[in-house]
């Protein structure tokens, strides 16, 4: 990723914390409105979390992850 690609990309964070009063709770409630109005798109995959194997239970039961 170039550094214009990074500065626009903290920009953007920037611009869109400012507009939510860098509010922590605000914020996260913008950003999983967002992401609600995207999964009901249907134009995007998301992966879910909440159905992968926790690494604790990856180690204990012996399987490894490969790059």
């Amino acid at each position: 990723m170039s550094d214009y690609e990074i500065y626009e990309i903290r920009r953007i964070r920037h611009r869109i914390s400012a507009e939510h009063g860098h509010d922590l709770k605000r914020m996260a409630e913008y950003y999983h409105r967002i992401e609600q109005e995207l999964r009901n798109s249907g134009k995007f995959k998301f992966f879910d979390a909440s159905h992968s194997i926790p690494a604790q239970e990856k180690r204990e039961s012996g399987s490894q992850t490969t790059l």
